[in-house]
């Protein structure tokens, strides 16, 4: 009877290490669809047959295996981190680049076009009414078009420092639940995978935001390195990081806004670190992109400078001039001389200015200011070019600056969001759950727990039989 008991506790621990294994099947098809969940797989561990030491074999339940892989993992988060560092560049360049019309339609480009053609048809008929008021609509335009594109800038400015903000918040937040998830996993015993598939969740939400360097413990708990160098997450431990937005008005004057910066929790300067996600693409447009086209204290801005070349080298020329009357010209345009880079913002017509004060006379002609000015936009004369560019071709070299920015933006989002879906499927075939491979899975289990029970079942009649084969007492 003893080695038949033994057979029985056999075959009930057989049956519990099936029960666990379709239990473990039955979590795997519950969380198919949940992010960051990896496939298990329940493990057998064979028992010992030696009958003479009353050892009769059977199975026992092996531990939980998790088919996660953390090199897919990283390389999901990786693509996810360079995708969204060129959405975000994407997006805000998308403003950006409506303010410089390639074509010289509209925008300011277009409004320097009409400036010039104005002059032209002012210096055919210098004495016209009609063409001197048109030169001073299009001089109006042109001033408008500036101050038009300086506002957007500040106001895209403003609108980035916004999302940064923000965007750090959601770092931090994440920073936060990944250092709860780690307290999860630590605490667990077995390790529970839902806990583990929350901090994979996290981690991938996280590398959208920014780049990131995840670092596993033995545990399955994960440390996470900001831009590779600066600790966001140590074990159950978060630390916040912060945007800084102070001092934005160097020496009182509101367009001279200094690069936006992210500080660690020790107040640390980081953003160098910072190039990829969300956040790397706001900053670059933010830090890069903006100042070189509004300026900065550090530069004077695109904007700027094409705008006070223009403004000087006309005003120059009317200066210079004399009306058919005789009298000398008067400057076209003013701007605030307070800092380099208020020009375009305060870029105006000059308000004493009157249509039979436009100068077209030279030296040497009657129209030959008007002229000079008509020419202008192409003058390769040293005093007329900017950077060894005449000013239309200046203002083209904006434009197209801009639009290559945008354009690689847009490439660059379309190859990694390729990419990423490239990645996402390797993720899934090495640790995703698949229903079918589960429900042939379970099919298995399932035969094999009816074969133990059964086996149960053919022990318990033998038991039966023999103890109702014992004489009873009398």
């Amino acid at each position: 009877m003893g080695g038949l008991f033994s057979v029985l506790d056999s075959s009930v621990s057989a049956l519990q290490a099936f029960q666990n294994a379709l239990n473990v099947e039955q979590d795997n098809i519950s969380n198919s669809s949940t992010p960051g969940y990896a496939n298990q797989i329940a493990t057998f561990e064979a028992q010992p047959f030696e009958p003479q030491s009353g050892l009769y074999g059977g199975v026992t339940s092996g531990p939980t295996v998790s088919t996660n892989d953390y090199y897919a993992d990283q390389a999901v988060q990786t693509q996810y981190s360079l995708q969204q560092n060129f959405t975000a560049q994407s997006q805000a360049l998308s403003s950006i680049q409506s303010l410089f019309d390639v074509t010289g339609q509209t925008g300011v480009i277009g409004a320097l076009n009409n400036l010039f053609q104005a002059f032209s048809s002012w210096a055919t008929t210098p004495d016209s009414a009609a063409n001197q008021q048109d030169v001073l609509s299009q001089a109006q335009a042109l001033a408008q078009q500036f101050q038009s594109a300086a506002a957007s800038l500040s106001s895209t400015t403003t609108q980035l420092n916004t999302q940064i903000g923000s965007t750090v918040q959601q770092i931090n937040q994440l920073a936060a639940q990944i250092a709860t998830d780690n307290a999860a996993i630590a605490s667990g015993n077995p390790p529970d995978p839902n806990a583990q598939a929350d901090l994979e969740s996290s981690l991938e939400n996280l590398s959208q935001l920014a780049n990131i360097t995840v670092n596993y413990n033995a545990d399955g708990t994960a440390n996470v390195l900001l831009g590779g160098e600066s600790g966001l997450v140590l074990g159950q431990q978060a630390y916040s990081i912060q945007a800084n937005f102070t001092n934005t008005t160097q020496g009182g004057n509101p367009n001279a806004v200094p690069d936006a910066q992210i500080l660690d929790s020790n107040g640390q300067d980081i953003t160098s670190e910072i190039s990829q996600g969300t956040l790397g693409g706001l900053l670059y447009v933010r830090n890069t992109v903006l100042p070189s086209l509004q300026g900065d204290g550090q530069q004077q801005g695109a904007l700027n400078i094409l705008a006070q070349q223009v403004a000087d080298q006309v005003n120059a020329i009317l200066s210079s001039a004399t009306t058919p009357g005789g009298q000398a010209g008067v400057p076209l345009f003013t701007y605030s001389a307070t800092s380099p880079v208020d020009v375009a913002a305060t870029l105006a017509v000059n308000s004493n200015i009157t249509a039979d004060q436009l100068a077209p006379a030279s030296s040497s002609s009657g129209n030959g200011a008007a002229l000079e000015l008509a020419d202008l936009g192409n003058s390769t004369a040293a005093a007329d070019q900017i950077d060894g560019q005449t000013i239309l071709g200046y203002a083209a070299s904006i434009a197209t600056q801009v639009g290559q920015q945008a354009s690689d933006a847009q490439t660059g989002e379309s190859l990694h969001t390729q990419l990423l879906a490239q990645a996402q499927a390797l993720q899934t075939q090495i640790s995703g759950v698949s229903l079918d491979a589960a429900a042939t899975q379970v099919l298995q289990l399932q035969q094999g727990y009816d074969a133990v029970s059964k086996m149960v079942t053919v022990i318990d009649s033998l038991s039966t039989t023999l103890i109702n084969m014992v004489p009873s007492s009398t």
